[in-house]
């Protein structure tokens, strides 16, 4: 219980604007892993995925919600 119980699967949310000023948002799934855990990889997906058409001088905001079983 002590490094278990904050684990489950989490909707994680993106959003970001484009070097174009469009704001884009992205929606995955992170399956067994903590709500630090799933922003983290979310974030990093997006950079990495996104990283020629990201706007560095605006935030990634990421957020990650608790699904229900």
């Amino acid at each position: 219980m002590l490094f278990f119980g904050n684990h489950g699967d989490y909707e994680v949310t993106c959003n970001f604007f484009s070097k174009e000023g469009q704001t884009i948002a992205k929606k995955r799934i992170c399956h067994n892993v903590s709500k630090k855990e799933a922003r983290d990889g979310m974030r990093d997906y997006v950079t990495n995925r996104f990283s020629d058409i990201i706007d560095v001088a605006h935030p990634i905001k990421v957020v990650a919600k608790l699904t229900a079983k």
